[in-house]
């Protein structure tokens, strides 16, 4: 292994985002925009995210403009989130006992909030490559950031393991060929994770550097 891309919230730092408040003033959003509502049922907010970025000229707007409000709304729960961040315990720690390795942040989380946080815990120099929502065209579970990372790296599909705690991370490893690893107790529960059968599972992320010696 190489690479290892990490995501950021409920890995790097405890999971606070508010999923369904979220959704819930997005949706509310599109549908004064007249979208369908039909199209945004039982989506994410990734997904919902996704679906905006793909069909908003079918929609009518133009120049990401339809984009920019999503966009808005989840910076404001961003930095909602990042008021009660928590680190994960030993951090810096687990990141130095990684410094063989190549390591891009890639997460789903806007640039400004990310940036903040990087400052905060004095965590930059320790990531190569950070990608965030503002980087990408579409967010996990999407493939991507990984691929964006891998090519920053000039590395192999085999050669990289992205590390998060949601089944969108899972499934945005496997949608780019490479390793899955999940560290419970983020976004998405066990039973969700746990029958998807990541090729590594971690109680806590300071369990990685030991865990990747016999991956």
């Amino acid at each position: 292994m190489k690479l290892i891309t990490l995501d950021w919230e409920g890995t790097l730092v405890d999971f606070q985002w508010n999923l369904e408040e979220a959704v819930d003033e997005t949706t509310r959003m599109l549908l004064a925009k007249n979208i369908p509502q039909e199209v945004l049922i039982g989506l994410d907010y990734a997904a919902i995210y996704n679906l905006v970025r793909e069909m908003s000229p079918r929609w009518g707007f133009r120049n990401g403009s339809l984009l920019a409000l999503v966009d808005e709304i989840y910076d404001r729960y961003d930095l909602e989130a990042a008021s009660r961040w928590v680190p994960a315990p030993d951090l810096d720690q687990t990141l130095a006992a990684l410094e063989d390795f190549e390591l891009a942040l890639v997460s789903n989380i806007g640039r400004s909030c990310v940036k903040q946080m990087l400052d905060r815990l004095d965590l930059h120099d320790r990531f190569g490559m950070v990608i965030t929502r503002n980087d990408v065209s579409f967010l996990k579970p999407s493939p991507e950031g990984i691929i964006k990372a891998m090519s920053w790296a000039g590395v192999d599909k085999n050669e990289t393991i992205h590390i998060g705690d949601s089944l969108s991370d899972l499934y945005a490893a496997r949608n780019a060929g490479v390793k899955s690893g999940i560290l419970l107790g983020g976004q998405s529960k066990p039973e969700e994770l746990l029958p998807e059968k990541p090729d590594l599972v971690l109680d806590k992320l300071s369990d990685l550097p030991a865990a990747l010696t016999v991956l």
